[in-house]
């Protein structure tokens, strides 16, 4: 399946069709997907001077990937496949390029639609872009903002993770770092490449696992292993000697991250396949957020649930970032249970800096029923955990240095407590 057939295969209700104006890559695609992802809706649209049908706020709706990709019912159900996806390698059949893409002679990179997203961005950005690169038989798929340079020249965010860590080989042993940079695939392939799987394990290799029939094929030039059905490809050498400025851009708590130097990005050769659909994320939107922490999720549910005797449910608050407070509710057998479901859930997901462990009466998708909780089951040094001068998140512009101190809740109530005093009183 390719993310077009992904897109037809949704109810009316979920889409919004807006192709029949095109939009300024400046702004414009913004102002539409912000309204659109209130809703919980998925875009279609165009943006001027690119022949791409781009499509935005593809995974902004839970529901949208348990149903649609997953195929699942409940959160433990997700969890678990995800979990058992990311840990049974499946090597995927192959077609031959040549068949599946139209080569791009004298390319421009203005013809893609990158787009600036708010009015401080350092410039115009592919928000979806997957990056694969390879390192003698190890390979690595992820997601990196890509700004537009010049016709020929991109930069992107590489965080010190394991793209990273392979264009340091390179480095080291003087080359540049061969890489292709793919947008418009399915959701089940942009879920994997924002997992983080152990270093070695290909995330091309655990698709198969969510999504049956996905197939790669080979780069021309660099011989990388791509999927088969994307939009767009771009093979290009990551310099080791030039670098220039990236950013600011939009992170997932709606705050500017930081100007850095990159390496610059040559690109080599352009590939399209112009039927397929161009996918945008909105930086800060739901989809950003949920493909962002889903896999941070999963990780929380295993490691608490071998603390306590049943998790129900994990959720990275949308209003934190979806990153840097954590909310589980959980079944406890003795008090002391819901402070080890802290520590565990901080071991989890390192960048939280707070978590709130409740009782399952407690809808964690309700902020008020959270705060609710706070306000009535908060019973002063007794309900709190703090672990101080501990990893965290450097997007947290309170913790730049990327230590802070932990804060825990346990709202949970007192097991000796009687449970009718603090139960929520419903209309029906």
């Amino acid at each position: 399946m390719s993310l077009k057939s992904f897109i037809r295969e949704l109810d009316l209700n979920e889409l919004e069709d807006h192709t029949s104006k095109e939009l300024d890559f400046e702004l414009e695609p913004t102002k539409l997907l912000f309204e659109l992802d209130k809703q919980e809706k998925v875009a279609l649209f165009k943006v001027k001077s690119s022949q791409f049908i781009c499509v935005g706020n593809v995974l902004n709706s839970r529901s949208r990937l348990y149903r649609r990709v997953l195929r699942v019912k409940s959160d433990e159900e997700a969890y678990k496949k995800l979990i058992e996806a990311t840990t049974k390698l499946v090597k995927p059949k192959e077609k031959s390029f040549h068949d599946l893409f139209q080569v791009v002679k004298d390319f421009n990179l203005n013809s893609i639609p990158f787009i600036k997203f708010y009015p401080g961005d350092g410039g115009r950005y592919l928000s979806s872009a997957i990056f694969i690169a390879c390192l003698d038989d190890v390979c690595n798929a992820s997601i990196h903002r890509t700004m537009l340079l010049t016709r020929n020249t991109v930069v992107a965010r590489i965080v010190p993770r394991h793209l990273r860590y392979i264009y340091d080989q390179y480095k080291r042993n003087g080359k540049e770092m061969p890489v292709a940079i793919v947008v418009g695939v399915h959701p089940a392939v942009e879920l994997m490449a924002a997992s983080s799987p152990p270093f070695g394990v290909f995330e091309m290799h655990l698709v198969p696992n969510i999504l049956n029939d996905f197939t790669v094929t080979y780069t021309p030039l660099y011989s990388i292993p791509i999927p088969s059905q994307a939009a767009l490809v771009l093979e290009g050498r990551v310099s080791i000697s030039q670098f220039v400025d990236e950013g600011p851009f939009v992170d997932l708590l709606h705050l500017y991250d930081a100007r850095r130097k990159e390496p610059l990005i040559t690109i080599d050769a352009m590939y399209i396949n112009p039927d397929e659909y161009f996918n945008v994320i909105l930086p800060a939107g739901k989809e950003h957020k949920l493909l962002q922490s889903f896999y941070r999720e999963a990780m929380i549910w295993q490691t608490v649930s071998s603390v306590v005797p049943k998790v129900h449910k994990v959720r990275l608050l949308e209003a934190s970032g979806s990153w840097l407070i954590i909310a589980l509710s959980i079944t406890k057998n003795v008090d002391g249970d819901a402070k080890n479901a802290i520590l565990a859930a901080f071991s989890g997901h390192p960048s939280a800096k707070i978590a709130i462990v409740v009782d399952d009466d407690i809808d964690l998708d309700s902020i008020d029923k959270i705060i609710w909780a706070l306000a009535t089951r908060f019973r002063g040094r007794e309900s709190m955990v703090i672990v101080e001068k501990s990893r965290c998140s450097t997007l947290d512009p309170s913790s730049p240095s990327g230590i802070c101190d932990k804060l825990g809740f346990d709202l949970t109530i007192p097991l000796s407590a009687d449970k009718n005093m603090f139960k929520y009183v419903n209309v029906m």
